[in-house]
């Protein structure tokens, strides 16, 4: 996609020309002949369900803070939307040493944070330090963990980080304690983002609602419940990006948001109807998504801690294929395990756990429930979504069908984060609560490690309290393997562990993408890191401009 340059009076300047200069532009128009009317400006819409938790890349671990800071912010590197491969951003190259310990990066000199300040290695270091200062309290610390010392300057046993040093103003390296494959895949995350010491170092944290990065679009403004509004960023070193503006609007309501779109106050939608009728058929963007969705177990909490059969009773009870492909058709795939399709590692002879009542009512009275009779009042936590809901429901009356009664509480995300996570010491108040999964980057290690290593227990993301001493040794091997088959084998023994022996979920789907968009919206990305990773920054808003005749 080509980029359209900075317009001088598009973003508000007055721009004094010499006299010959502005002879020649008169005199360039030709006698009487009126100047080329300005660009229309290009405005780009889209809707969040409820407004972004945080606006912190330190703090950020779900998709509607994700869909603004991946705009905001950039790193090291990033991830290619299409291909997914590990790119250059505001490193414009790297080395790795032959043992696979030294990481070297140089930053390019035209990188700009959006305060105008150029981006220096001394940056980088900061924000390093910053993820991983236990003051910040970044679920994300584990991105920086397996440079030399980061540990124990996060927990307070050092003065600074061993492993990071500046070696020049461009210049900054990372040093590990041993080698560790997903590295670069983990600094593509908005946790390893580049952010400005003056802004984010300030005790008031004007950030939190003023966010400053170093990426194509800049927060302006604002309103809880309303608009959060994006502008471009001349400086970007990427090149200004064609779309002027962003609007996210935040639209509860999946009815009205669908009527918003149809009346053209949206330029996309990210909930397609399961219908959606001749009129928008052609609006409809389906893509992979590399992502897992589930039913969490708290195995914090009665009545599943310690009790697998009573986790698997549950898995047997759900119908997922009449979930998928009858209640809500087109936009998922029945779900047999963790690793999704088209992550090395992916099992397709998983057997899961097919509907199977006589197996759940067996497996009921294993768990010393049978029949459901005895078990403690149980709660399916879920975010305000109709599809959530939906979900929640059809669970709930599956699970009824072998004598389980669960009750189902829908909150907003912000407070169903906070009953779902807990803290590293104690369990959230959820026993049962429906997530996605994506993958920040195309690892199995992305999705294996980070929800379930008995490590990352809480915020990190091991909020179902998973343990698992052979799990753990085997993704901890992975890690340092060279070898693809070899990293693959060990993450499918893993998930066979946490599927087959534990039920650590009620594996419910993997992903698919599916998003309506305007026809006059293009350079569309389908991305599978999902619909609110598609970069911004190559949308090009080509809307018909009122009155015109078609060509002839």
């Amino acid at each position: 996609m080509s980029r359209l340059p900075p317009r001088a009076a598009r973003a508000g300047f007055a721009v004094a020309l010499p006299a010959a200069a502005l002879l020649a532009a008169i005199g360039a128009g030709g006698c009487g002949r009126p100047a080329a009317p300005p660009a229309p400006e290009q405005v780009y819409r889209f809707r969040l369900r409820e407004d972004p938790p945080t606006l912190d890349p330190a703090l950020v671990t779900d998709n509607l803070s994700e869909a603004i800071t991946a705009g905001v912010f950039r790193g090291l590197v990033a991830m290619d939307p299409e291909s997914l491969e590990v790119v250059p951003a505001v490193a414009s190259s790297w080395t790795v040493s032959p043992d696979g310990l030294l990481y070297t990066f140089r930053l390019r000199p035209v990188a700009r944070f959006q305060n105008g300040r150029p981006v220096t290695a001394d940056d980088v270091a900061w924000s390093f330090r910053r993820l991983l200062r236990k003051d910040t309290r970044s679920p994300r610390r584990w991105l920086l963990e397996p440079v030399a010392g980061a540990i124990d300057f996060a927990e307070g046993r050092a003065a600074d980080v061993t492993g990071i040093a500046v070696t020049a103003p461009d210049t900054v390296t990372l040093r590990l304690e041993r080698p560790f494959a997903p590295f670069l895949g983990m600094l593509t995350m908005s946790g390893a983002s580049i952010v400005p010491r003056e802004v984010y170092d300030d005790p008031a944290k004007p950030y939190l609602r003023a966010p400053v990065g170093c990426g194509p679009f800049a927060v302006v403004r604002w309103e809880q419940a309303n608009v959060i509004e994006m502008k471009a960023f001349d400086g970007y070193w990427g090149g200004r990006p064609a779309v002027d503006r962003i609007l996210v609007r935040i639209i509860e309501n999946r009815t009205t948001a669908l009527e918003e779109y149809r009346a053209g106050g949206l330029d996309s939608l990210d909930e397609v109807p399961a219908d959606p009728g001749p009129d928008l058929a052609a609006d409809v963007h389906r893509y992979p998504f590399i992502g897992v969705g589930y039913i969490g177990f708290n195995l914090g909490l009665a009545p599943f801690k310690g009790n697998a059969a009573l986790r698997k009773a549950f898995n047997y009870a759900v119908d997922k294929e009449y979930l998928w492909n009858v209640l809500m058709p087109g936009g998922n795939i029945p779900g047999r395990g963790i690793i999704p399709p088209g992550i090395p590692g992916y099992d397709p002879d998983l057997p899961g756990y097919p509907r199977d009542p006589a197996k759940a009512l067996s497996l009921l009275a294993e768990a010393g429930y049978p029949g459901g009779r005895g078990l403690p009042p149980i709660t399916l936590w879920v975010n305000t979504s109709e599809d959530n809901r939906r979900i929640a429901q059809q669970i709930q009356a599956d699970l009824k069908k072998v004598g389980v009664s669960i009750a189902i509480k829908e909150v907003d995300w912000a407070a169903y984060l906070q009953a779902v996570e807990g803290t590293a010491a104690v369990p959230g108040q959820a026993q049962m609560f429906r997530f996605g999964w994506y993958l920040d980057y195309p690892d199995a290690d992305a999705v294996l490690r980070l929800q379930l290593h008995s490590r990352n227990i809480g915020p990190p993301g091991n909020y179902f309290r998973y343990a698992s001493p052979e799990f753990d040794r085997l993704v901890d091997e992975a890690l340092a393997m060279t070898d693809p088959q070899a990293r693959a084998g060990n993450y499918r023994r893993a998930e066979r562990i946490a599927v087959m022996d534990d039920a650590v979920w009620l594996f419910l789907n993997y992903f698919e993408s599916a998003t309506l968009f305007k026809p006059y919206v293009k350079g569309i990305v389908h991305t599978p890191l999902g619909e609110f990773r598609i970069p911004l920054e190559r949308l090009v808003i080509e809307r018909p401009v009122a009155g015109a005749k078609p060509a002839a």
